[in-house]
């Protein structure tokens, strides 16, 4: 499958990239951003738009974002497109920035090991895809 991106959603060009790696979701955002509230719908749309029936596990990268605006993370705490999130980060800063993640609607943990992450995602203690609710208020 072909990596769906917002690239013709923003006049200042790509800011993530989604990926469908079978057992899981691949989201990368782009370094140098600041993740703002459009970004974080655009996101959630792609994620949608790829799993439409079921929620799935989402390892999103967030290495070299610059910041998370407070609408954008408002909106990550009370989305629930994904069954779990694994936010893989490079260091502490990274960890410090999503820390408001551990309140989240769906299970959510940060790792700095790619390994580790996807082994959380795909772990039998992770939950069975769940049905997407169809009426979202």
């Amino acid at each position: 499958m072909e990596p769906i991106s917002d690239d013709g959603l923003r006049n200042d060009g790509l800011r993530f990239e989604l990926t469908d790696e079978g057992d899981f979701l691949r989201l990368c955002w782009n370094p140098g951003i600041v993740m703002e509230l459009r970004d974080v719908q655009a996101s959630v749309t792609a994620v949608e738009a790829v799993s439409p029936e079921c929620q799935r596990p989402l390892l999103v990268h967030i290495d070299l974002v610059d910041g998370i605006s407070a609408p954008a993370r408002d909106l990550l705490l009370e989305e629930t497109c994904s069954s779990r999130t694994a936010v893989l980060g490079a260091d502490e800063v990274a960890r410090v920035m999503t820390a408001f993640n551990y309140r989240a609607a769906t299970p959510s943990q940060y790792f700095t090991d790619e390994v580790r992450a996807i082994e959380w995602l795909t772990s039998d203690s992770a939950s069975e895809p769940t049905e997407r609710l169809r009426d979202r208020d």
